[in-house]
């Protein structure tokens, strides 16, 4: 051959459940190590029976059967993406494995953990960031805000998105929590700001309902319910704030990656753990609390998942070197 031969790119299997808020961390990581390095990305969701999917991990690695894409990296996210991992690390040493949250098993039995500050994960293999992996790019929301530009350009500015999650194991939104958000809306509106207002599968039933009445009763309201092309990346491009329920770390830390003014929506319990993510995001990106101020400063975007990435390719690097080098 007379020409150099052409490094192939390394093939990535990006493991979760299929859910989206799950699979998306995983995917965050794997897009952002393929933006640094020529990687094929592959996703696969473990689907068990619902037996098998309540066993721990260890009792799935036993009993259930697993049949994977093959791959030289693998990123598994959420409980079911763990026996997976666990399983292609047995059968086959050299794929390299990360998991994204707390795998609550000892980090050691993956090449690389990456965990949340507030999950406090120990190890010499662990990475931890301030909230979650994610995909939100500059570039996807400016592709995403020109797609849906026609239907911003109804909505006079200024412009605030208002991102409503639901209860959680640490969080609830009750009826307390719910009319303080609505009252967030209409002091909002009072301002003369349109809003974008965006609900998820844990939006309680009564809370949709609210947000459907309002959104009909006023012109410069712009509601998605899951219903049609999800205009999520177009409402964080289109609006000059952002208001987060402060149950979601994903919509938070998705959020702050903007560099717009965040706002914590508070809902009913007790933070817990939480309480180190919201001070972590009130440091480094000023997102507060809302209490009617709605003035804050642009700041340096949240890049996270950036920065993982890097730290995950050198890892990589360390592991195949030693690899190498063993006798």
């Amino acid at each position: 051959m007379t020409e150099a031969a052409v490094e192939q790119p390394l093939r990535c299997l990006v493991l979760s459940d299929g859910r989206r808020g799950i699979e998306n961390q995983a995917l965050g990581i794997a897009e952002c190590l393929a933006s640094l390095r020529p990687l094929q990305l592959r996703t696969h969701h473990i689907k068990h029976s619902k037996v098998v999917a309540a066993l721990p991990p260890q009792a799935q690695l036993r009993l259930a059967s697993f049949d994977l894409p093959p791959c030289d990296i693998a990123i598994g996210c959420g409980r079911q993406a763990i026996a997976a991992l666990l399983h292609l690390k047995r059968t086959q040493p050299n794929i390299f494995t990360a998991y994204i949250q707390d795998p609550r098993i000892k980090p050691d039995r993956f090449d690389l953990v990456i965990a949340p500050e507030h999950d406090a994960v120990q190890g010499d293999n662990v990475v931890s960031m301030i909230g979650s992996p994610n995909r939100v790019t500059q570039n996807k929301i400016i592709g995403e805000t020109l797609r849906f530009a026609e239907g911003l350009s109804k909505l006079p500015m200024p412009r605030a998105a208002l991102l409503i999650g639901g209860s959680s194991k640490t969080h609830k939104l009750d009826r307390q929590s719910h009319a303080s958000h609505m009252a967030a809306a209409q002091t909002l509106m009072a301002a003369g700001q349109s809003l974008l207002i965006t609900t998820s599968r844990r939006t309680p039933d009564f809370a949709v309902l609210d947000w459907k009445r309002f959104a009909s009763d006023h012109a410069n309201v712009w509601l998605h319910d899951s219903e049609g092309p999800n205009p999520y990346f177009a409402f964080l491009g289109g609006a000059e704030l952002i208001l987060v329920t402060e149950d979601s770390t994903n919509m938070l830390t998705e959020a702050c990656v903007t560099g717009k003014p965040v706002y914590r929506l508070p809902m009913t319990g007790a933070p817990g753990k939480f309480q180190t993510l919201y001070t972590a995001l009130e440091t480094r990106c000023g997102a507060v609390r809302y209490v009617e101020q709605t003035q804050g400063a642009d700041v340096s975007p949240l890049d996270e998942t950036a920065r993982v990435a890097q730290v995950f390719w050198d890892r990589f690097d360390d592991v195949k070197t030693a690899g190498r080098n063993r006798p």
